[in-house]
């Protein structure tokens, strides 16, 4: 641990106090996704910013954290970039401030004894498709790649397993014939031979494949309001998942390994390493959205939602890179 506190030991050079220093961030699961958060509570990179975070674990999926945020029960979310979007549809200003994922890391695989008859989207007509929680990311790109295939609405039973090992038991015990899932799953059900992937967005070109482009997925985001009344907290929030980011982008799998909190990984090492070699490209390096990536998921959610379609969504305030552009300057 020595190690990790030295990586740091380089205080913020902020000169104003943050408005606010005991806070509460969701998360609506353990995916591999949102690590970052947890292991930046790890490593005293909040601590260092002088904020005291406490991490609150829905569990049911982004859609519950994303609930809890705009309820006023957390002050701000890791969760998906789309949900900003969808909340702007409904009136409501939720804005990313720390890209944490450039591409999905999500899978869609179906059990592998049905692989010889499910070998395209178009083949999950009829079946059992399981995700997280109706109207979570996964929901979202469930549906999106569903319509990709040529399949309507009805044309698959779609089936909220939970996330993470709940998703797991529910495949292998043949309640659902296919699942969208993550890392550490992904690298589990991989081991078993459970399920042969549709499309592997842990990787550009699987991103493109499922979604016509680079999807960015994970993020920090807040209400408008809050980043507006709360400019010093937010930017010392940012400081320190850039600096979680940078430490996790420079270290070598087995330390990070080592490092990433229990509900993250597995009991067996080699498993964990074997994880993070197929996902550490997840995790941005500089925590900044580009516009061109934004509009993947518009475009997915314009797809199927004629609400968002008619919403006539303005994606520069979606996100904003000026946190993460000032941190990169006060962390040189």
């Amino acid at each position: 641990m020595l190690v990790m506190v030295a990586a740091f030991s380089v205080m913020s050079a902020n000169a104003a106090e943050p408005e606010k220093t005991k806070l509460k961030i969701a998360v609506g699961s353990q995916i591999l996704n949102y690590m970052p958060l947890e292991l930046g509570v790890k490593l005293g990179a909040f601590k260092d910013e002088g904020l005291d975070v406490t991490v609150e674990n829905f569990q049911a999926g982004g859609s519950k954290a994303l609930q809890a945020l705009v309820g006023g029960s957390v002050d701000g979310t890791v969760g998906f970039y789309d949900h900003t979007i969808q909340m702007q549809a409904q009136g409501k200003q939720i804005s990313c401030v720390f890209l944490l994922n450039d591409i999905p890391g999500v899978l869609l695989g179906v059990r592998t004894e049905l692989a010889d008859k499910v070998k395209t989207g178009a083949d999950l007509k009829g079946l059992k498709l399981g995700i997280t929680a109706p109207g979570s990311s996964t929901d979202t790109m469930a549906r999106s790649y569903i319509k990709k295939s040529g399949l309507g609405p009805r044309d698959v039973n779609i089936i909220a397993v939970g996330s993470g090992a709940p998703g797991l038991v529910t495949l292998e015990a043949k309640n659902i014939d296919a699942l969208v899932y993550f890392d550490p799953i992904a690298t589990l059900l991989a081991r078993k031979n459970g399920a042969i992937p549709l499309f592997d967005a842990r990787t550009v070109e699987g991103s493109k494949q499922a979604f016509g482009g680079i999807y960015p997925t994970a993020c920090l985001y807040l209400q408008q309001s809050f980043i507006d009344k709360n400019p010093e907290t937010v930017q010392r929030l940012v400081n320190a998942l850039l600096k979680t980011h940078r430490w996790i982008n420079s270290v070598s799998t087995e330390q990070l390994v080592d490092a990433i909190p229990p509900g993250y990984k597995t009991d067996n090492r080699d498993v964990n390493i074997q994880i993070m070699s197929a996902s550490k490209a997840l995790f941005s390096p500089t925590g900044q959205m580009d516009i061109e990536a934004a509009k993947v998921p518009l475009a997915v959610l314009s797809d199927f939602d004629p609400k968002i379609a008619a919403a006539k969504i303005d994606l520069s305030k979606t996100f904003t890179n000026r946190f993460a552009e000032q941190a990169a300057q006060q962390l040189k």
